[in-house]
């Protein structure tokens, strides 16, 4: 989407907010998004994104406004909002057929006959299912059903596609092949798309922006590329994998910035850092180095390996640095796999892959 289009803005939310009694689960939330984008919310469980979702639907009041195209929807009932959800469960009617349940929307809205029957083939080829139109849902897979659940929403050609987590209750497998057809479809279809995850390489692999949200509100807005190597606050940065955040006060000595660790261990800092601030540095795992060895990088410690789990291609370690745990991935090569638990390992980083963090970030 072009920076500054008329469309920049097609779904906006203006201070919406949602409570249930005395709790409130989305506070006063902004957000636009732009026509044909694919938008992720990415967060925990309990963080609000489904409810956020199911209230954009028109399935649950808000207090604020939405305006989807120019046209506020908030009073709209849900079947006159121009968006269309997949639901986490897929939600098919096991007693009608593929077929029908594709077409059940195009029947609801007196859509003529002969249209329905072109429509709903060209979706079964566009889902890739043609040959199981007469099929029920029993009769099919969870990757099946759930290719059945985006068609059937897809062929009402909404102006917003919702998306609730609808890859969860597949294998990891699955999920990866069905987001590159959600990718593929959403691309096709040219619909504005916004989808609900807790998944941070699901987010992350088919988003043009992602909203980081918690507690109600969205604590960062921005491509993945952005929200991975800049993150706004402490939660996006723990959230993204940078668990590793250091903070105190700024020193200085002839060799440029500093903080100490601990009382035996001075953190090297960005030079660019003045005075006696205080700071909050996160160092990404992914930009360690560890060996057996003392590492070429401007932070170099000796520490404990406490834990070494092997993820398949990847090592996640935990290493005691004399009371500061530092954690990170490597590749599981043959030389990082002889790596033992409580074995003393060097690990090393450089000032400059550090990440600021605001100071009164959460």
């Amino acid at each position: 989407m072009a920076q500054g289009s008329k469309d920049e803005r097609f779904l906006d939310l203006v201070d919406v907010t949602i409570a249930f009694g005395r709790a409130t689960v989305v506070d006063q939330l902004k957000l636009a998004i732009g026509r044909g984008e694919f938008v992720s919310i990415l967060g925990p469980s309990g963080c609000g994104k489904t409810t956020l979702l199911r209230s954009i639907a028109g399935f649950i009041e808000s207090r604020g406004e939405i305006h989807l195209d120019g046209i506020r929807i908030d009073a709209l009932p849900s079947n006159r909002r121009g968006a269309a959800m997949v639901f986490q469960n897929y939600a098919l009617f096991p007693h009608l057929s593929v077929f029908e349940n594709i077409g059940f929307g195009l029947r609801h809205h007196k859509v003529p006959k002969p249209e329905i029957e072109t429509r709903v083939r060209d979706m079964l080829a566009t889902v890739q299912l043609q040959g199981f139109e007469k099929r029920y849902p029993r009769e099919l897979s969870g990757g099946q059903q759930q290719r059945v659940a985006l068609a059937r929403a897809v062929v009402l050609n909404p102006k917003l596609l919702l998306l609730d987590e609808p890859l969860s209750n597949l294998d990891a497998k699955l999920r990866k092949e069905l987001r590159k057809d959600f990718l593929r479809i959403h691309e096709a279809a040219g619909i504005t798309s916004l989808f609900v995850t807790h998944d941070l390489e699901e987010a992350f692999s088919i988003s043009d922006r992602i909203a980081v949200m918690n507690r109600g509100r969205i604590e960062q807005f921005d491509t993945p590329a952005e929200i991975f190597n800049r993150p706004q606050t402490g939660f996006v940065a723990d959230f993204v994998g940078h668990s590793n955040i250091i903070a105190g006060k700024v020193l200085h000595d002839e060799q440029g910035a500093f903080l100490w660790l601990n009382p035996k261990m001075a953190v090297r800092l960005p030079e660019h850092l003045q005075g006696e601030d205080a700071v909050r540095m996160a160092i990404p795992g992914h930009l360690l180095e560890i060996s057996d060895r003392p590492v070429p990088r401007g932070n170099c410690f000796t520490g404990r390996l406490r834990r070494l789990n092997y993820l398949g291609p990847a090592l996640h370690y935990v290493i005691d640095l004399d009371g500061f745990e530092i954690s990170g991935e490597i590749p599981a090569t043959s030389e990082n796999i002889k790596l033992s638990a409580g074995e003393s390992v060097y690990v090393g980083w450089h000032a400059s892959d550090m990440i600021p963090l605001p100071k009164a970030a959460a």
